[in-house]
């Protein structure tokens, strides 16, 4: 009778305690946010310091498709159905994610680094802005920011 008590306690102890731990960051209960990148974007609008061009108004359709292929997190850019631009995450360093804030720097090969931050609502398609393709963020450059709607 002691051992079915004891180990009650101790199952229930287990069982309230697991529920109180954080993720660590750049992770959610589901797993990392990275995940929540994997998919289609289409281009919404471009904010820049003087102006901002809706889709409508920037002279062409751009989608950005992320996806996990052959063991490599793959961006693919496409302009009016014709793939521009392929990047490839490196691995080292990995990517640098803040759950708080919902936000990522990639690094890319070749040195190149993008930021985004994910505007996620509740039965709605997340918003992604991003910065450009940059060897360095923080600067004059890093100023221009691009919307993408997730494509459901």
């Amino acid at each position: 009778m002691k051992n079915s008590a004891k180990f009650c306690v101790v199952f229930v102890s287990i069982f309230f305690s697991a529920g109180a731990c954080e993720p660590r960051e750049g992770w959610t209960g589901g797993g990392p946010i990275t995940m929540f990148l994997l998919g289609t974007w289409k281009l919404e609008r471009v904010v820049t310091p003087k102006r901002t061009a809706l889709d409508t108004q920037i002279g062409y359709s751009e989608v950005l498709k992320i996806a996990y292929k052959a063991g490599y997190h793959i961006e693919e850019s496409y302009r009016d159905d014709t793939l521009s631009n392929t990047q490839f995450w490196q691995i080292n360093p990995s990517p640098i994610a803040k759950t708080k804030d919902m936000t990522l720097l990639i690094s890319y090969r070749y040195g190149l680094k993008r930021f985004y931050k994910m505007h996620r609502t509740v039965s709605q398609p997340t918003i992604l802005e991003a910065s450009a393709y940059l060897p360095e963020l923080g600067g004059a450059n890093d100023t221009v920011k691009f919307f993408y709607k997730q494509v459901w």
